[in-house]
Order: structure tokens, then C-alpha cells, then sequence
């Protein structure tokens, strides 16, 4: 069973991708569905996270949201949770709340999946750049250019190191002002 939800999530967003938005949903809430009924709250996380992009994908950030606060709230809950799941669902709220206009929310959003993406002794060099490009975009668009300035600078170093260029290029144009 478990194999089937996990097949299922997969292919959600193998369906995002192919551009086929209502395949992307049915599946997705078969998943939900189909894990809501295991006992297992990694899995249910990862279906909501499916659900909750698919949303995102049509603009629907309220519906989004419903879903990312469940996944985060089940994280929360659940040590069987891995933090980098939990930091990448919280990230990804802090994401919805920016959509939704909620600033103030979306940075708090982004600060806690920061500082849970820092925790954790491993995580690779490009995933944590992720965690701070977000907060850093968020600080930027709230004027507070200062204290964005590092973390663009951790992001691009980060970046550089995980050879991925176009974070490298994103992060010294924002560090240029060219945004």
C-alpha cells in the first residue's frame, strides 16, 4: 500500500510536468486519501505537499495553504517525520504565504525552515542555499536590503559550491540590484 501512494505522488508530479494539471489532482487525492488511511505521517505529508502544488500551480493558494498547514502541523507532531521534510514543507508555506500576501507570516515561515535546513549536520550545500534564497527574496521585496545582502552572499556561496549556476546568477544580480 505504502508503494502505491509513493508511486502515486510520483506520478503527480510527473503529470505536472507533462502539463496535465486534472491527472496531476486525481492522483494526487487518491493519494491523500489512500494515506490518510495508513499509519505512516511521512507519507501522508508528502500526498498533501502533491495536493498542495497542484493548487499552487492553478493559482489557488487558499486551497494550497489548507494543505501545506496540515503537513506542517503533522510534522510538527511526528518525530518520523525527517527534518529535511519538515523544513522543505515549512519552506514551501512560507512560499504560499508570500502568494497570499502575508509577509510578515511568510517570514516567519521562511526563518523556521532556515534554521531547521541549518540543523541538520548533512544537508547538502544547494538544498540549504534554497532555504535562504526564499527569505532573502522576502527581505529584498520588505526593504530590509541590509540583512538580505547576507544571505544572498551565503546563497550565491552556496550555490557556487553545489555548481549550480543559475543560483549563482540570481544571487549576484540581487547583489548587484538588478533584482
Amino acid at each position: 500500500m505504502q508503494q502505491d501512494v509513493r508511486a502515486l505522488v510520483d506520478r503527480v508530479y510527473t503529470a505536472r510536468r507533462d502539463a496535465s494539471p486534472d491527472d496531476a489532482h486525481l492522483m494526487a487525492t487518491d493519494a491523500v486519501e489512500l494515506a490518510r488511511g495508513m499509519d505512516d505521517p511521512e507519507l501522508l505529508v508528502r500526498a498533501l505537499m502533491a495536493k498542495g502544488q497542484c493548487y499552487r500551480d492553478e493559482g489557488q493558494y487558499e486551497k494550497a495553504e489548507r494543505l501545506y498547514v496540515e503537513a506542517a502541523n503533522l510534522c510538527r507532531r511526528e518525530e518520523a517525520v525527517p527534518p529535511l521534510v519538515t523544513a522543505h514543507v515549512i519552506r514551501h508555506l512560507g512560499d504560499v504565504t508570500v502568494e497570499l500576501g502575508r509577509f510578515g507570516l511568510a517570514k516567519t515561515h521562511y526563518e523556521e525552515a532556515l534554521e531547521l535546513y541549518r540543523d541538520i549536520g548533512d544537508v547538502p550545500p544547494g538544498t540549504l542555499a534554497n532555504g535562504i534564497r526564499p527569505l532573502a527574496r522576502l527581505l529584498d521585496a520588505l526593504d530590509e536590503h541590509a540583512e538580505a545582502v547576507d544571505y544572498w552572499r551565503e546563497a550565491r556561496d552556496l550555490y557556487e559550491v553545489a555548481h549550480v549556476e543559475a543560483g549563482v546568477e540570481e544571487c549576484m544580480r540581487r547583489l548587484n540590484g538588478a533584482g
